[in-house]
């Protein structure tokens, strides 16, 4: 978000916009394939909620588009304005799998099968949940209110959809790092781990640093801060998450 004001100071802007995301983003080519996705989508909810007819869905394909896809059209605009290679405009009509996602969602669902109808419906509704929808808290937490150039509402919704991406990345690692805690009886290789594994378990210390739930089946602390320092460990073939 700082980096966002500044980009927006250096460009004579008053408020923080999409295109000061975009620009930052523009190297890390999926999650920018992942925020296109997100913004298409929302695209087509207002449709939706808008309620659209047939004639309206003619119209507007014979028209170009409108404004019924006005996320989806500033971000090629803008994108296409500082693409020299074809690269980022191409991710528009690129249908790739995100492989990462994928398997985020796969581990996800074999968690299910473990879960009864109860657990089954607190698992639903809590990845229903998004900063979107407590957007004054979001912007209260973001400390927007100090900041001398704001966010406007469509970066927001951009912010938004970054910090559930990143909650959701850090609980599918933590998830990893769980289960990397866990001795596996009759493998031998669970017993190795390595060298920069750090062991938050293995002391009395460690184990109230994990809260007062450290025997239970849920995530603690000590997992997100292993899955923060490994997501910050450089890659390898022997790196944590590899």
């Amino acid at each position: 978000l700082q980096q966002a004001a500044e980009i927006s100071q250096l460009r004579g802007a008053r408020v923080i916009s999409a295109e000061d995301l975009l620009f930052l983003m523009r190297k890390d080519k999926k999650k920018l394939r992942r925020l296109l996705k997100y913004m298409f989508i929302r695209d087509y909810k207002s449709k939706i909620v808008k309620g659209i007819d047939e004639d309206d869905l003619l119209e507007d394909k014979l028209s170009g588009g409108g404004n019924a896809n006005k996320r989806q059209k500033f971000a090629q605009d803008f994108l296409n304005s500082i693409d020299q290679t074809g690269e980022l405009l191409a991710m528009f009509e690129d249908d790739e799998i995100d492989e990462v996602k994928q398997e985020r969602m796969e581990r996800a669902e074999r968690q299910t099968r473990i879960m009864d109808s109860a657990q089954y419906a607190e698992f639903c509704e809590s990845r229903q949940l998004s900063f979107s929808k407590k957007a004054s808290k979001f912007r209260d937490w973001l400390d927007c209110g100090s900041m001398e150039i704001k966010p406007n509402v469509v970066a927001m919704e951009i912010l938004a959809y970054l910090a559930y991406e990143t909650v959701a990345q850090l609980v599918d690692l933590a998830l990893l790092v769980r289960q990397d805690m866990v001795t596996k009886a009759g493998d031998p290789f669970s017993h190795a781990i390595s060298a920069t594994f750090i062991q938050y378990h293995n002391s009395a210390e460690s184990t109230v640093a994990c809260g007062v739930e450290a025997h239970s089946d849920a995530i603690q602390p000590c997992h997100i801060r292993e899955a923060i320092r490994r997501y910050g460990h450089k890659i390898g073939p022997l790196s944590p998450f590899t």
